[in-house]
């Protein structure tokens, strides 16, 4: 099965919903396996400021028993640079320290209409995140 990314919060939360593994070159994943989904209860876009973060950007926000997986957006044409990726996983760090997600293991998933510096990516994959470079846009 092809899975096509697309860059909008619908695109995403149906392809969270549908819980079809993501094959490893669209989340450039470091082995060949897909990274299996965990069973979502609920996957909405939520704006980052209901959690603290400063912003007025919104997450899709998928939320397991075991799992949170929070999908940032990024749709613009520079390349992401290391200090995003940084801005990134401190997100996802700040969203595992909440008392509400305190048991469950927050994953983040970067998605991006442009592509990304190779730092940015490599540390995004070190830190146990995922990225997705070139996404459709539509």
């Amino acid at each position: 099965m092809r899975i096509a990314i697309r860059a909008t919060e619908e695109a995403i939360i149906r392809l969270l919903k549908a819980g079809h593994p993501l094959p490893a070159e669209v989340v450039n994943a470091v082995g060949p396996d897909d990274t299996r989904l965990p069973v979502f209860q609920s996957v909405e876009a939520v704006p980052v400021k209901d959690f603290g973060i400063e912003g007025s950007g919104r997450i899709v926000l998928a939320r397991g028993r075991k799992d949170v997986w929070f999908v940032d957006i990024k749709r613009h044409d520079a390349k992401v640079t290391p200090k995003e990726s940084e801005a990134f996983v401190e997100m996802r760090d700040k969203l595992q320290k909440l008392d509400k997600f305190k048991s469950q293991k927050v994953t983040g998933w970067l998605i991006t209409t442009s592509d990304m510096d190779v730092k940015a990516k490599s540390f995004i994959h070190e830190q146990g995140c995922f990225a997705t470079a070139g996404a459709a846009k539509r």
